[in-house]
């Protein structure tokens, strides 16, 4: 065999793999982040921020990015227990609001059955990842958990698959 041909392909699978997830669905990390609780309840406003290969997404007043799931119908969040632990439900201690770049008559919020009000977008329940580590990263868009994909929302409120 061909060692460089066979080391050249999997450096450029490594290199694809480094790319940012806005096609291909990721696997889940094994073990997933989690956290020990769910985000506190507090005001919510959401805003839009350009993250450059992602374009412009719905982030959170924090700055943290914004993520659907595909298993949630809309303003019926389906993400509970274990997942909760890792999809932090956006919770609202009242009306949710938009800044500039927001239909902020699209944004709401929805009861839980594990108790508060899960903000949403155009329908769409809102979730912060536990495994994103700062205000500007984005490490839950594409992966495949608890039964469905996450994705960030696009500034129209679509999610980018």
């Amino acid at each position: 065999t061909n060692k460089a041909a066979t080391s050249s392909a999997t450096s450029t699978t490594q290199s694809a793999l480094a790319a940012p997830r806005t096609d291909a669905v990721t696997p889940a990390p094994v073990p997933p982040p989690a956290t020990t609780g769910v985000l506190p309840t507090r005001e919510v406003s959401l805003t839009i921020d350009d993250r450059g290969d992602l374009g412009e997404i719905v982030v959170d007043s924090t700055g943290h990015a914004l993520y659907a799931f595909s298993a949630d119908q809309p303003d019926e969040p389906t993400c509970y227990d274990a997942c909760a632990d890792t999809w932090l439900p956006l919770l609202a201690s009242g009306a949710p609001a938009g800044t500039i770049g927001i239909d902020v008559a699209s944004v709401h919020s929805v009861p839980r059955s594990d108790g508060g009000n899960q903000v949403t977008y155009k329908g769409t329940p809102l979730y912060r990842y536990a495994g994103d580590t700062g205000d500007r990263v984005a490490n839950g868009q594409g992966l495949d958990m608890f039964g469905g994909e996450w994705h960030v929302l696009r500034k129209d409120g679509r999610p980018l698959a």
